[in-house]
């Protein structure tokens, strides 16, 4: 009997193991689908949910080493909170003289709000230390976002349209493959999109409901998501400050506004005690991160000056194709038009209007930068899935029209989930992720010929010291040291290693105390 090979199935690179779980996504999203016509919608999501999470864990578990931009230096900074967790640092025991301008090489490093380093460190703690775990946070943020998609469409429009914007991001190329850590800026943009949702959906809750413990949670999510990212995480509050203005009588407006206060009070008392204690124990490193931060939306930083309408031209890539583009528009139209609530209405689109806006204007660009307002995206296009799934329904007979709809659905899924693509970007035939895979694999054996942590490790390749830093941990470089440098470790009894090559100086050459690793990682 001939051995089964699932990648028979699939025709992609995969392994058994993960074909054998893209399979069972599949599946999974098939008998959401079956619920969903039948009108089970509390069974149905919970199906959606398994696949969305089965598919995220997979992409987190996809690449064995860590990315360039942004995840190795979240990674090594994160490393080293588990054991110092109000200290935040990315070169911990810098022998070099360093510039706390440069993020890349830095001691104390403030470049990024401190909540998802301190999960990514809990994790480490909890799990051990390695890429997969690094990722795993990011992996079930991603996938908690098909309950909150779900839960604020059904209560801002029906639950046909929370399911169908649900199962669109569920299966969405971009957000599947985002817990890979593979784009710009990661998990601190995975852990960003959740918090702000989160608020957004104690929004929803508070004004469905008007009880008074949402406005203690819309506080607290809001404040996470700025101890995230930064002040963008305000954004609940834009929508629901202006949904008072638009939608409720003058006489109502100081009321509605005292209540929002609770909740901003929440996020200050959330937000403040980690400004305040930066600023008092790493004072210079945390004006300087306060001027960088504000510096980006007047200055193109770090080389991502896009052009004026980036964002808009991204939407295919991030909703599930050029189509998708198309449909966003006419999408939110139907999407504001099922809310019979106003203060939905005007509240979803100030967040859409003016994140784009905002972003737009602003020099510098990121491709996660609007997907803040993306479960209002999903919704849409699941405003016009929902029209047409009724519209099938109205026109071709109920036994007929259950069979087409499965077969059309589950084709949507597996077109938009795009398995091919997120094979070839993740295993050799990419280039890029071959040379970071060699990398990786040399930086974990010159880690081990290490006799201690105490070695300084110079010459790792470019880009790559961070990652050494992260398997090994000593310090490391990607450069060799001046005669200058070298000189003073030499007095202050410094244990230096270096990968060689034929560009290594003589007074390292012929110094028979330094150790030569003759490994030398590719430079890319």
């Amino acid at each position: 009997m001939n051995h089964l090979d699932l990648s028979d199935i699939i025709q992609t690179g995969f392994s058994n193991l993960q074909v054998a779980w893209i399979i069972c996504a599949l599946a999974f999203g098939l008998a959401s689908i079956m619920l969903f016509l039948r009108g089970k919608y509390g069974c149905s999501i919970l199906f959606l949910f398994l696949a969305g999470l089965i598919l995220r864990v997979l992409s987190a578990g996809l690449d064995p080493f860590l990315w360039t931009w942004d995840e190795q230096y979240h990674a090594l900074v994160a490393k080293n909170m588990v054991f110092h967790p109000f200290k935040p640092m990315l070169i911990s025991n810098p022998v070099l003289d360093y510039d706390f301008r440069n993020w890349l090489e830095d001691n104390i490093w403030l470049h990024k709000q401190p909540f998802f380093l301190w999960q990514i460190a809990l994790f480490f703690k909890i799990f051990g230390t390695n890429e997969f775990v690094l990722r795993l946070p990011t992996a079930i943020m991603m996938s908690l976002l098909i309950l909150l998609i779900y839960r604020i469409g059904s209560l801002t429009t029906t639950r046909a349209i929370g399911w169908c914007g649900a199962f669109i991001y569920t299966f969405a190329f971009f957000f599947v493959e985002f817990p890979s850590g593979c784009k710009f800026t990661d998990h601190n943009d995975g852990a960003f999109v959740f918090y702000v949702t989160l608020s957004i959906w104690s929004w929803v809750e508070y004004v469905d409901s008007n009880k008074r413990y949402w406005l203690v949670l819309i506080g607290l999510f809001a404040g996470i998501a700025i101890l995230n990212k930064w002040l963008v995480g305000l954004l609940v509050y834009s929508g629901w400050s202006l949904s008072v203005f638009l939608c409720k009588p003058k006489n109502q407006w100081l009321s509605c506004h005292k209540k929002m206060i609770i909740a901003l009070l929440v996020t200050l008392l959330v937000v403040i005690p980690w400004q305040i204690f930066t600023l008092v124990s790493y004072p210079v490193e945390s004006w300087h991160e306060f001027h960088y931060s504000s510096s980006h939306f007047f200055t193109r930083l770090d080389g991502h000056g896009e052009s004026r309408y980036y964002h808009f031209y991204i939407v295919a890539e991030q909703y599930g194709g050029l189509l998708a583009m198309f449909l966003v528009v006419p999408g939110l139209y139907r999407l504001f038009k099922s809310m019979e609530n106003r203060v939905f209405q005007v509240g979803f689109l100030a967040f859409v209007i003016l994140t784009y806006l905002f972003f737009t204007l602003s020099a510098t660009k990121m491709p996660m930068y609007c997907t803040i307002v993306s479960p209002v995206l999903f919704l849409g296009l699941g405003a016009i899935l929902s029209r047409g799934v009724e519209k099938m329904k109205s026109v071709i007979p109920a036994r007929l029209s259950f069979w087409v709809l499965l077969l059309l659905l589950g084709f949507l899924a597996y077109d938009i989930l795009d398995i091919n693509r997120l094979d070839v970007n993740h295993s050799d035939k990419n280039g890029y992720w071959k040379n970071k895979r060699i990398d990786a694999v040399i930086d974990q054996q010159a880690a081990l010929k290490l006799p201690s942590k105490d070695w300084v490790v110079f010459n790792c390749g470019v880009h790559n010291a961070v990652m050494f830093m992260f398997y090994s941990g000593a310090t490391a470089y990607d450069y060799y040291p001046n005669a200058t440098q070298y000189r003073r470790m030499k007095i202050e009894g410094r244990k230096i290693a270096t990968f060689s090559d034929e560009k290594m100086p003589l007074y390292l050459e012929q110094d028979p105390a330094v150790m030569k690793i003759h490994l030398k990682p590719l430079d890319y």
